[in-house]
């Protein structure tokens, strides 16, 4: 079989967002909807007001399978404070600086302990379908 050759760009921007309360436990739940292409993640900003630090575990779902990608640290805060929201691209991919979620595929999430309740941490994920 022969390489592609041509380059593929991103064709249509896409914002994944979820937002994790104590509610959700440590249930990994779907960030945002992936294209029918698959999508390219060139950023993903998580902020949280918890009084506690919050660890977040990514996954690529592939089937009927969670991969996990790695875990990224919150610190109290980060965004609602003086402490700065976390960037976790840098920390998920700090070579290649972007993830690639194919068709079919999902990224998912989930806090690795309950959060504090009444406090949420927001993930934002921006990049583009394929």
């Amino acid at each position: 079989m022969a390489a592609g050759t041509s380059p593929i760009f991103e064709t249509v921007l896409n914002d994944l967002a979820a937002q994790f309360t104590s509610a959700d436990t440590t249930t990994a739940k779907a960030i945002g909807t992936i294209g029918a292409n698959g999508t390219r993640i060139d950023s993903i900003m998580i902020s949280t007001n918890d009084t506690t630090a919050v660890n977040l575990a990514f996954y690529k779902h592939i089937g009927s399978t969670d991969y996990y990608i790695g875990v990224v640290n919150v610190p109290i805060g980060s965004g609602y404070t003086t402490v700065a929201r976390v960037e976790g691209i840098s920390t998920l991919a700090p070579i290649l600086g972007y993830l690639t979620i194919p068709a079919g595929a999902t990224l998912k999430a989930n806090c690795v302990a309950t959060m504090t309740a009444a406090k949420t941490t927001d993930v934002v994920a921006q990049g583009g379908d394929y």
